[in-house]
């Protein structure tokens, strides 16, 4: 019988799980973004499985930092429409005044 080599995703929650000491010690709501950013990385477990890295963490941590940006790029334009609403809300209220 041939050897079984892991699929990206297996090698991918094993790598998560070698993280778990490093879980445990974290603090209930770190332990809750800890959580969110390992999902980052599985989200995106197609995208790092074609980077054909040879240390796992890489990937993992890239997907992690793509999830990150797109968060803050959500954060960013949600933030310019507000400050938007806001300058003429002020403005309206000058007119008035």
């Amino acid at each position: 019988m041939g050897r079984t080599v892991l699929s990206f995703r297996q090698a991918l929650n094993r790598e998560i799980g070698t993280w778990s000491e490093f879980r445990r010690g974290l603090a209930p709501g770190d332990r809750e973004r800890f959580d969110a950013l390992m999902d980052m990385s599985r989200h995106r477990a197609d995208a790092a499985s074609l980077a054909a890295r040879p240390v796992l963490s890489e990937a993992m941590f890239m997907s992690i930092i793509t999830g990150l940006m797109e968060r803050m790029d959500s954060l960013s334009s949600r933030l310019s429409a507000l400050e938007a609403k806001v300058d003429s809300l002020n403005a309206g209220g000058r007119q008035s005044g």
